[in-house]
């Protein structure tokens, strides 16, 4: 499998600088365009939204102290509060989806810096897919034979689920391709996770 270099963006996320395959909901991005609003990454706000049904009237008196205060304080757009009905409904949802990081160096990871690359590759398990993309020198334009110690990163990736890939002319050429993703449980944590890489995407994005 390649995967072709310009599909990727740089982002920042858990501390580290790294690349990114990006879903955006075009739907939510244009909604949030109109009511001028960005990235939503407060926890506590996520944390309450994520209970709430979407486009569904929910009663405010079946909330919370905590809650009904995180949505009154809310920004516009988020959530619609009608007091005279006595209702809440949920407007906001993902922005967007990190499909995929990669753990990435200028040219690729050199060979001693594999293993802690494997481990912060690692970090994004409950999250998207995850790899890392490791340095190895070409012969006229072609992917030398592999590393000897390549063996044995490949089997470590694997027991992590982290794909291996390196650069080649046409994009990322794949040793090892990432395990699926999936999650054994949905949670705001991850919705958050999502809000920071929107939030550094912008509203302009396509």
């Amino acid at each position: 499998m390649v995967l072709a270099e310009q599909t990727l963006v740089g982002l920042r996320l858990r501390g580290q600088q790294v690349q990114a395959a990006i879903t955006v909901f075009a739907d939510e991005a244009r909604r949030r365009s109109m009511a001028d609003l960005g990235a939503v990454d407060s926890r506590a706000l996520l944390t309450v939204l994520y209970d709430l049904p979407v486009d569904v009237p929910v009663r405010l008196s079946s909330l919370g102290t905590y809650a009904l205060r995180a949505l009154r304080a809310a920004p516009l757009g988020i959530v619609d509060l009608d007091d005279s009905q006595g209702t809440a409904v949920r407007r906001l949802v993902p922005a967007t989806r990190v499909e995929l990081i990669l753990v990435h160096g200028p040219d690729g990871i050199p060979p001693r810096e594999w293993d802690p690359a494997v481990r912060d590759a690692s970090q994004f398990a409950p999250f998207c897919a995850r790899g890392v993309v490791v340095w190895q020198p070409e012969q006229e334009g072609q992917v030398s034979p592999p590393d000897p110690d390549l063996d044995l990163l490949l089997l470590k990736a694997r027991f992590y689920g982290v794909g291996v890939a390196t650069q080649s002319p046409r994009g990322l050429r794949w040793f090892l391709e990432p395990a699926p993703y999936r999650p054994q449980r949905h949670s705001s944590a991850q919705w958050l996770f999502h809000e920071q890489a929107w939030r550094q995407l912008g509203p302009d994005w396509s």
